[in-house]
């Protein structure tokens, strides 16, 4: 048994320097070529800011993977990690820029009178948005429901669905995007 606990000990110890060798080695590639990876980074996002926060994050994931994935050309597999997480944000940030622009839209509408007509008014459309969102699916419904009635942030909201920011974004995309319809006057 002695012995049983000597060789566990031993591959203990030989695991533990194999990583700390790894990770020096991931520190170094991180401080010699962080520069280029966020010059490369910033070609695609246009911004100094976002390409470190991007550089930072594929390096986090690399150093996070520990050596689960034997990687051949770590420099190489960093550079395609911040390329791809630039591409993903960039498209994030233009969907994000889409809805952006929705709610400073809704900004601009006028307020609403308060006479006894426009109550009236209001409530009717109080009654065909609630109408508009009992035909919607009990996810979309509650995504809309938290995100513009409720006044959570989209990312509460993805963590309260157990869900991706971004399928919030296209759950509440569709959401407004069937209200709206119903709500038209020629709808009515």
């Amino acid at each position: 048994m002695g012995s049983y606990r000597s060789l566990g000990e031993q591959g203990a110890a030989a695991l533990r320097l194999s990583a700390n060798i790894h990770q020096r080695a991931l520190e170094s590639l991180y401080a010699e070529h962080r520069r280029t990876l966020t010059d490369a980074a910033q070609g695609v996002l246009g911004c100094r800011a976002r390409a470190e926060d991007v550089v930072h994050d594929a390096f986090l994931k690399l150093w996070e993977s520990g050596e689960r994935h034997a990687i051949e050309d770590p420099l190489r597999y960093l550079f395609r990690m911040v390329r791809n997480l630039s591409i993903d944000r960039l498209r994030r940030q233009n969907l994000e820029g889409r809805y952006s622009a929705d709610e400073e839209m809704l900004d601009e509408l006028p307020a609403p009178q308060s006479g006894p007509e426009q109550r009236a008014i209001g409530q009717l459309e109080w009654q065909r948005l609630q109408h508009a969102l009992g035909e919607l699916p009990e996810r979309t419904r509650t995504a809309f429901t938290m995100s513009q009635l409720e006044g959570y942030s989209q990312r509460e909201v993805a963590d309260h669905l157990s869900a991706s920011p971004t399928l919030v974004h296209f759950l509440l995309r569709d959401a407004l995007s069937h209200c709206r319809n119903r709500l038209e006057p020629a709808a009515a």
